[in-house]
């Protein structure tokens, strides 16, 4: 299997739980439905491609939008048995991959949707191709231990990079630009932030170290209890100097290994300076919004990524040129309001682990919070302990859960404040456990009150 080749049909993976989650393929709560994931390197689409995802979710999941995930990817849902080869054929044809869009191989390889926008920064996406393009040479890929992600920053780590397996945060020395390394993050239910592994690392080397990565990971992962088979399961386990040891060994044993090319950054000549960010709540892009955002990715003047939290930030010469850009059209100009900023996994809607109602939750926040709140702090509420929604280094991250028996279970969430949202060593602290689905949203509000209020108000609990 490659992603550069189209997946081949008939195709086994509906039948096949592992094999389908590596060509992006999850099957949803509902009966004979499927979850179709993406990858979307870097966030980037072309006004084609943008164009393509839009008339595949009319013609084939009309009941669903499409999907924006913390991991710049996108998902299709609700999409019929019957019509999984279709679904995978067109996105083949329109130069999309879902390989490797889940199981376990390297997932999407993320950049902070700012690099090259900037004139003091480095555009990474480049970078993120190619190293997507190494990984599909790397022999055992798609039988790793478990999942391995890998992120990109500029200078202010937008990218997240304390959530990765491995992250380079570009970085200037003298002149020269490089990257600090950051590795041996990890989410999910017992979330643990990644250490610094190298303060200082050659563009020219960055490839051979992330491959030196995977092969640590490759090598001493834990294939026998996948709740403890991250890379950052590794380093725990033999201490944090040891883990630097054993990846400094074999980065400069797979740097002798090859030829590699060569890797060169240097600061953006063309820039964007003028940035808007359009908002989708819940992380639903209508077939329409899709077709638009094509409209705008067409656009020699403008720039358009996704970011990692139901965003797609827009970038232009000029707000006045963005504003009249986004303003064309009705859908966008919706997303471009100002809004609470609540970032919500799909929870019981689709997804089979989910416990609670995340939407629903949502949906009551943004309502409490209304169109004056500020933006800034975002909101993360995951419908189970995994976190998918990044809860637990959220500034505010909800928990979803169930309470009690048969007839008396009922929805619950734990409440987390504090965390650095991944641009930092910080997770988010317990300030309030098993709270009922029906006054979480009061309570978040309340919490954004305390936090506001500075430290000695954000220190109360339940």
């Amino acid at each position: 299997m490659s992603e550069t080749e189209p997946v081949k049909f008939p195709c086994r993976a509906v039948g096949d739980p592992a094999e389908a989650k590596l060509v992006g393929l999850h099957a949803q709560r509902q009966d004979q439905r499927w979850m179709q994931r993406i990858k979307v390197v870097g966030g980037v689409l072309s006004a084609g491609q943008w164009r393509a995802l839009g008339d595949a979710a009319r013609l084939l999941t009309p009941s669903a939008p499409l999907h924006l995930t913390t991991r710049q990817d996108i998902e299709f849902h609700d999409l019929p048995t019957a019509l999984v080869p279709f679904m995978q054929t067109s996105l083949a044809e329109a130069g999309l991959t879902a390989v490797g869009a889940g199981g376990d191989t390297p997932r999407n390889v993320t950049v902070c949707p700012c690099s090259g926008m900037a004139r003091d920064s480095v555009d990474l996406v480049p970078l993120a191709c190619e190293i997507r393009r190494t990984f599909a040479e790397i022999k055992g890929i798609f039988s790793l231990p478990r999942k391995f992600k890998v992120s990109l920053s500029c200078g202010p780590a937008c990218g997240e990079p304390y959530d990765n397996d491995v992250a380079l945060v570009a970085t200037r020395r003298r002149g020269r630009w490089g990257f600090a390394v950051i590795a041996g993050g990890s989410l999910g239910s017992k979330p643990a932030t990644g250490i610094v592994v190298r303060d200082w690392l050659a563009a020219r080397h960055a490839l051979p170290f992330v491959v030196a990565c995977v092969e640590v990971f490759a090598a001493h992962g834990d294939r026998e209890h996948r709740n403890r088979a991250r890379l950052r399961h590794v380093r725990e386990r033999v201490g944090d100097e040891a883990f630097r040891v054993l990846v400094g060994e074999a980065f400069e044993r797979v740097l002798t290994e090859r030829d590699w090319p060569d890797v060169t950054l240097s600061s953006a000549v063309e820039t964007f300076p003028a940035a808007m960010r359009l908002t989708f709540p819940n992380g639903d892009v209508t077939a329409q919004a899709a077709e638009a955002l094509g409209d705008l990715a067409e656009r020699e003047d403008l720039r358009v990524r996704i970011t990692n939290h139901h965003e797609v930030a827009v970038f232009g010469p000029a707000d006045e040129v963005l504003q009249d850009a986004v303003g064309a059209s009705d859908v966008l100009a919706r997303a471009a309001e100002r809004q609470a900023h609540v970032v919500a996994c799909p929870g019981t809607r689709w997804c089979k682990r989910a416990l609670a109602d995340t939407n629903g939750l949502a949906d009551g926040i943004r309502r409490r919070l209304g169109a004056d709140s500020s933006p800034a702090t975002t909101i993360c509420i995951s419908g189970c302990p995994n976190g998918c929604a990044h809860s637990r280094v959220a500034r505010v991250g909800l928990v979803g859960g169930v309470s009690g028996r048969g007839d008396e279970r009922h929805e619950v969430y734990d409440l987390f404040v504090g965390g650095a949202m991944g641009r930092g060593p910080d997770l988010s602290s317990p300030v309030a456990l098993g709270i009922p689905a029906d006054v979480a949203a009061e309570r978040v509000v309340r919490a954004l009150r305390e936090l506001d209020a500075g430290p000695a108000g954000a220190s109360g609990g339940g």
